[in-house]
């Protein structure tokens, strides 16, 4: 997963992904003195926005960051909105930023370093996945198959591979499900609980899509599998990484609510062309809006918002997920887990239904609809998919198949859309100009030497394709091995 978000990094244009240059914008001005104002009091640094004047210019025309804050010191035009969440993104990267020499490198090759941060931060989540979907379902193919998933969503890759805090956020919210997991199937030791609540606490040091996780935390230890049925033990089995997780991070959000009276102030806010006389909000273009956006931002809307996916694709990824949950999820089996495994799903759709309504509500234009809102709980949604698919797909040889399936379409979907983007990014979409975009990428806008720049990919590609291969072979094996008349109804 690293090697593939780092491709990501090296071919996504600077400034390029959503909301990337106010992320890298803060992390500069925090990497200067380590503070952080109070919600919409910061302006972007001039050299920040000096660096986006040159994302045009070729790479070895562009300025070191240490000289663009010599030649454009203080503050530039725009206002830093990232001052609306909690700061601990921005001090890794910021420390990153403040290593001596770092901002001696060109600019590009500045935001290079804390876009590998975040390839780094993505290095767990296969791990995270297997490990979660295998102790969910009792079943190590049925974990491999979810390890693989996560390749299934190419936005992931690419937003891991960017300068933003959702990439931290993922991780957090990831770790959380994981540790959550483990509890829901009968591991309560103290030592679990607490883990459970620091890092819950942590992710709420980190944006606010991570809050939700908390109904995961409370719910966990109360349903957790061969525990004590009294309500005093359940209680403290839940209490206790909630107290853990407000005194390691949760006591920000109370912060918020004591000095500006909502859980997260505005750190900007956009001008909307509000409504004419007599015209209003309707609910059909809402839901037209959501769909053509919410999805493809999901599965891949590369760059910001300029490389979609088809719509064909998109639409059957989309469909056929759904479909599997609604058909196949609570059913008797493992129900009680489905349901509380739903709970952060729901409630940050709520969430998301809520904040963009109420903008268009209020000002005419609907925002707030990137599918990156769902990534952090990318891994809840992948284990609804496993519970429904073992409750739909009874047949042994079905399962195999669905498995092999998504392993030979995920490693397909990956160099697909890695294919697409470069071509979009350098070519305009024009397959008959790949030789000349691939020149201009390598010779103009990437960060590092051509022979770098092309020995990552050249990397992720076999070890991508080899991964895939050993899974699917993996899987194979363990149900060949296994009687249909001795394996669980949980296995692939």
């Amino acid at each position: 997963m690293a090697l593939l978000c780092g491709t990501w990094a090296l071919l996504t244009p600077q400034f390029l992904s959503p909301d990337e240059s106010a992320h890298f914008s803060t992390s500069v001005r925090v990497s200067e003195g380590f503070t952080w104002p109070e919600p919409g009091a910061a302006r972007f640094p001039a050299a920040v926005e000096a660096a986006q004047a040159e994302r045009r210019t070729p790479h070895d025309q562009r300025s070191t960051l240490a000289r663009l804050m010599a030649t454009q010191p203080g503050n530039g035009e725009r206002v830093d909105q990232m001052t609306q969440h909690p700061p601990l993104y921005y001090l890794l990267t910021g420390g990153a930023l403040a290593v001596p020499g770092v901002k001696d490198l060109v600019w590009d090759q500045s935001m290079m370093i804390t876009r590998l941060l975040g390839a780094l931060l993505a290095a767990p989540l296969v791990w995270l996945s297997w490990n979660a979907i295998a102790t969910l379902t009792r079943s190590r193919a049925m974990g491999l198959v979810g390890a693989v998933a996560v390749f299934a969503v190419p936005q992931l890759s690419q937003t891991m591979a960017a300068v933003t805090n959702d990439s931290l956020a993922v991780l957090m919210a990831w770790t959380v499900t994981w540790l959550a997991i483990k509890v829901l199937r009968g591991d309560r030791r103290l030592t679990t609980l607490i883990a459970l609540g620091l890092v819950f606490g942590a992710g709420c040091l980190v944006k606010g899509t991570v809050v939700p996780l908390g109904l995961l935390v409370a719910l966990a230890p109360w349903f957790s599998e061969g525990g004590a049925t009294s309500w005093t033990r359940r209680l403290r089995d839940s209490a206790i990484p909630l107290v853990v997780a407000f005194a390691a991070g949760g006591w920000w959000w109370a912060r918020n609510l004591l000095l500006y009276r909502t859980l997260q102030p505005h750190g900007f806010i956009a001008e909307s062309k509000g409504w004419e006389e007599g015209a209003g909000p309707n609910l059909s273009e809402y839901i037209d809006e959501v769909w053509r956006v919410t999805p493809t931002t999901f599965w891949g809307w590369f760059g910001r918002v300029n490389v979609p996916l088809s719509n064909i694709l998109v639409d059957t990824l989309t469909v056929s997920c759904l479909l599997l949950l609604a058909i196949g999820l609570f059913r008797k089996q493992m129900r009680t887990l489905a349901l509380v495994l739903s709970a952060p799903v729901a409630a940050t759709a709520l969430l998301f239904i809520r904040t963009s309504w109420s903008t268009y509500a209020e000002g005419g234009t609907v925002r707030g609809l990137h599918g990156r809102y769902f990534f952090t709980v990318l891994l809840l949604l992948i284990a609804l998919a496993a519970i429904a698919a073992s409750n739909v797909i009874r047949d042994r040889s079905a399962r195999v198949a669905l498995a092999m399936v998504v392993c030979a379409g995920t490693a397909m979907l990956t160099l697909a859309a890695l294919a697409i983007a470069g071509l979009g990014f350098y070519a305009d979409s024009d397959l008959s100009a790949w030789l000349e975009g691939l020149k201009l990428w390598l010779d103009s806008y990437s960060p590092l030497p051509r022979w770098a720049t092309l020995a990552v990919p050249a990397a992720t590609v076999p070890f991508l394709v080899l991964g895939t291969a050993l899974a699917a072979r993996t899987i194979l094996h363990e149900n060949s091995a296994t009687s249909p008349q001795t394996a669980p109804a949980v296995r692939v």
